[in-house]
């Protein structure tokens, strides 16, 4: 059988609507680490708010900030960080506006702004807290993915406005903000070339806004049954939803697992 490269995404492909992972999931993981395929994650949150899931399935590399920052046997081998003046930018306007930003950095989430619910609804939807406060965090590290809080009545103040980046809604009040020259399927070939993986061989699962790139680029593309309507239209095929087998029933239709 061939090796194959095989990436998950994290909310709603391994995580169900309750953030468990259901014990269908765990036995196609299992069996697919047995048989010798390599696994990574691929997920729109930091390193450090996924060592749970790591730690719960094995699988220990990972395709983190949505593609800006890749891990491989424990050695980042890609790492691609907003640029610094257009943050200045886009934080100075979205100040303006009162818009509430978190900035990722490598070893930890840093708000610009004491408390705000929007920020405390968003993350709380995947069990994260409200970051800390620290004034201009972002002109001092280096900053993987932004958070961006406001509703989509308010998309086209930002949109179009920056080349050098650009956004993904994952909630009601929140996009992230990313490279316009990153994305998860960016992070995978990275992965994939350090690996010598064909890009026929490499599989990616995933059911949001930021798997397109992702699932457009895997050899193998699947789009879980509670993915978003245009994410399961230009998937290889569509598995079942999360609590319905969804992960064990994609591997069964490969024949990687019976």
């Amino acid at each position: 059988m061939t090796q194959k490269l095989i990436f998950f995404d994290i909310d709603g492909t391994l995580y169900d609507r309750q953030h468990h992972i259901p014990e269908t999931t765990h036995a196609a993981i299992r069996q697919l680490q047995e048989a010798g395929h390599t696994l990574a994650i691929a997920t729109g949150r930091a390193p450090y708010n996924i060592q749970e899931v790591i730690a719960d399935t094995g699988i220990t590399n990972f395709v983190a900030f949505n593609g800006q920052y890749v891990v491989y046997n424990a050695e980042v081998i890609y790492r691609n960080p907003l640029d610094v003046h257009t943050l200045t930018k886009l934080e100075a306007l979205a100040r303006e506006k009162d818009h509430p930003m978190v900035f990722l950095g490598e070893k930890e989430a840093v708000s610009n702004i004491r408390h705000h619910d929007h920020i405390t609804e968003s993350m709380g939807s995947i069990k994260l807290d409200h970051p800390r406060f620290e004034d201009e965090y972002f002109k001092h590290h280096d900053i993987f993915q932004a958070l961006l809080f406001q509703d989509s009545e308010t998309d086209d103040v930002y949109d179009d406005q920056y080349p050098l980046i650009k956004f993904y809604r994952w909630h009601e009040f929140s996009r992230d903000v990313v490279p316009s020259n990153g994305s998860k399927a960016e992070g995978i070939r990275k992965f994939a070339e350090k690996l010598g993986f064909s890009q026929q061989d490499v599989i990616a699962v995933g059911d949001g806004n930021n798997d397109f790139e992702m699932i457009e680029w895997a050899g193998t593309g699947i789009a879980m049954g509670n993915a978003v309507e245009g994410l399961k239209q230009i998937a290889d095929f569509v598995t079942t939803d999360v609590e319905d087998n969804g992960i064990q029933n994609a591997f069964k239709k490969l024949a990687l697992i019976e």
